[in-house]
């Protein structure tokens, strides 16, 4: 389990300054949570970037967020509480102290860890760089200093 920071969305906010922190968003991957203040408390509707975008697209300006996304016919996903963040599902908006810290991610690696077969192909392409009798190139540190 990981908690992934969001981009954080005021529902009021209007469409063209969420355009523009989208823009700027460091990945399209990140979540983005709008938030709706309600009388209840926070209600948090989970996106990914990429989405929010497509669906701002269209919007003017000046038109709150919550209207664009039409948030009165969605559902909200309730929240956690940290301690119990373990056993939620992915995509669960996470608080600590009745603060938003995140959105519980999906654990899977950016890149898959190295098999026994890739350890085998990388360790036999290194030892036969230098068996076609053509001599190894010397390294950088070799060249400045003149040995090897």
């Amino acid at each position: 389990m990981r908690i992934e920071s969001v981009i954080s969305i005021r529902a009021e906010a209007s469409v063209g300054p969420t355009r523009l922190d989208l823009l700027t968003a460091s990945s399209a991957k990140r979540p983005a949570v709008v938030v709706a203040t309600t009388s209840k408390g926070p209600d948090y509707y989970v996106f990914d970037v990429a989405s929010l975008q497509s669906e701002l697209s269209g919007a003017l300006s000046a038109t709150p967020v919550s209207d664009v996304l039409n948030l009165a016919e969605r559902e909200p996903v309730p929240a956690v509480v940290k301690s119990d963040a373990a056993s939620a599902p992915p995509g669960t908006p996470v608080e600590d102290n009745g603060r938003l810290i995140g959105v519980i991610a999906l654990d899977v690696p950016d890149r898959p860890e190295p098999t026994e077969a890739d350890m085998d192909r990388s360790s036999a392409s290194s030892a036969d760089a230098g068996a076609e009798g053509q001599p190894r190139k010397k390294g950088l540190w070799k060249r400045m200093t003149g040995s090897g």
